[in-house]
């Protein structure tokens, strides 16, 4: 699994355009890992298998990336019981166990 932190500054840094931003390494490295998660989603026929978007404190649902709106987005600290069942993938719901088998009776007509 793959967290994915989301701030205002990530998306602004994993958004804008190459030319005019402050080129650091650190902005290099950020928008590298941001276009190979990228790439693995849309590998993955755009299906999400490992990636938690978390929202941190000043994030909006508007700075998740594109390529991740339609896929379950945590808030933190506020989701916090969520995230870590998602982490130890534990179900929030345990589904109640599966009964007897109802008696079919046929009567003829």
């Amino acid at each position: 699994l793959i967290i994915i932190i989301i701030s205002p500054k990530y998306y602004s840094t994993v958004t804008a355009p190459p030319v005019g931003q402050e080129q650091d390494e650190r902005t290099f490295n950020t928008v590298y890992i941001h276009k190979q998660l990228q790439n693995e989603f849309i590998q993955n026929g755009s299906k999400n298998f490992r990636f938690i978007p978390i929202l941190f404190p000043g994030a909006k649902r508007c700075h998740v990336p594109a390529w991740l709106q339609n896929t379950n987005v945590y808030s933190w600290p506020r989701d916090r019981d969520d995230i870590l069942r998602r982490l130890m993938r534990v179900e929030k719901y345990n589904p109640p166990p599966i009964g007897d088998l109802p008696t079919i009776v046929s009567i003829p007509i």
